[in-house]
């Protein structure tokens, strides 16, 4: 609960062996919290074989809204724009096995946006520009498209 109400605390990990009640004692935090300490409370399940595109549908669902977009990028940007709509929103994703790697999903979400990168000897350049993006999506795609085709010099200025 202390890291719930810490502003400085965006990522919380329970992790222990599996049936030892995980799930239930967030599911109980989150309903302590909501409309407390959250405005908003979403929960969504993971599982092993990781869909992006579920989990992001999931989400959408638990807000109120529907996708008629079937790209991860666009749904991404969309959610993206609605969460940080909300005051404070708790996303809870439960059922995690691996680790999800939030700067390898920007690298990918970056090269999407601008092809060039992995060419002219940019990618050292590249993937440092990409990292100042935060994951932010918005951010990423700007910056990406905004140097596309562009020379070293202009990327280090970056």
């Amino acid at each position: 609960m202390e890291a719930l109400i810490d502003d400085s605390v965006s990522v919380i990990g329970v992790h222990a062996m599996g049936g030892i009640g995980k799930t239930t004692l967030v599911k109980e935090i989150a309903r302590k919290v909501k409309g407390k300490l959250f405005d908003s409370v979403v929960i969504a399940t993971v599982t092993q074989a990781i869909d992006i595109g579920k989990i992001q549908n999931r989400i959408a669902e638990l807000l109120g809204l529907k996708f008629e977009e079937q790209s991860t990028h666009v749904k991404a940007l969309r959610l993206r724009e609605i969460l940080k709509k909300e005051e404070r929103i708790l996303v809870v994703l439960d059922d995690i096995w691996a680790k999800v790697d939030i700067e390898e999903e920007a690298w990918d979400l970056f090269k999407k946006a601008g092809d060039c990168v992995e060419s002219f000897g940019l990618k050292p350049t590249a993937t440092e520009v990409a990292k100042k993006c935060a994951g932010l999506p918005i951010a990423i795609a700007t910056v990406a498209g905004a140097l596309r085709n562009k020379r070293l010099f202009e990327w280090k200025n970056a």
